[in-house]
């Protein structure tokens, strides 16, 4: 894979971890509520909030600089994977009434099987990521389509964050 694609993936998770981030930290106590529903906990303290808002502000970081990238994408991966997972446990249970999370405290979407794939998905961008790089020589056309990559992937994962809230309201899950 070229490594124009590979970095723009990187800054697309970057973003995506750091809005996660900023969501928990601005809002800490729905997440603290959201937090103990997933785990099926009487109650979560901020700590746990702030611990998991800390892991994906470390992400975004790691993912931002060349020299810690790889473990940003490994990390990536396995975090999303775990939230696709927290997901679809939720699924099984039947708790399809469950807010997400996702689009922070103000959204009211729910988890569905939609979310899951999304997740998975962005979880196997960060490991297609980590695929061995093909040098790309620095230039400015190299850096407007790294640019270019990033801005369409956040694009695309807000417009299928979209197009998920919609068809809930249209069908009524909410």
């Amino acid at each position: 894979m070229p490594d124009l694609l590979g970095i723009g993936m990187a800054l697309f998770l970057a973003w995506l971890f750091a809005q996660a981030a900023i969501h928990k930290l601005r809002a800490p106590n729905v997440y603290r509520r959201l937090i103990a529903v997933y785990l099926e906990a009487d109650t979560v303290g901020r700590p746990v909030v702030w611990l998991i808002a800390s892991v994906e502000l470390i992400l975004a970081v790691l993912l931002l600089l060349p020299v810690s990238r790889h473990t940003g994408l490994a990390g990536s991966a396995f975090v999303l994977f775990a939230y696709a997972g927290l997901m679809a446990m939720q699924l099984a249970r039947g708790r399809h009434d469950l807010q997400c999370g996702c689009a922070g405290p103000a959204s009211t979407a729910t988890v569905t099987p939609a979310l899951v794939i999304r997740n998975s998905v962005c979880a196997f961008l960060a490991l297609l990521a980590l695929a061995p790089a093909v040098d790309v020589a620095p230039s400015a056309i190299g850096t407007g389509l790294t640019l270019f990559i990033t801005i369409f992937s956040i694009l695309i994962y807000l417009s299928s964050e979209q197009m998920i809230s919609n068809a809930q309201q249209m069908t009524g899950e909410r």
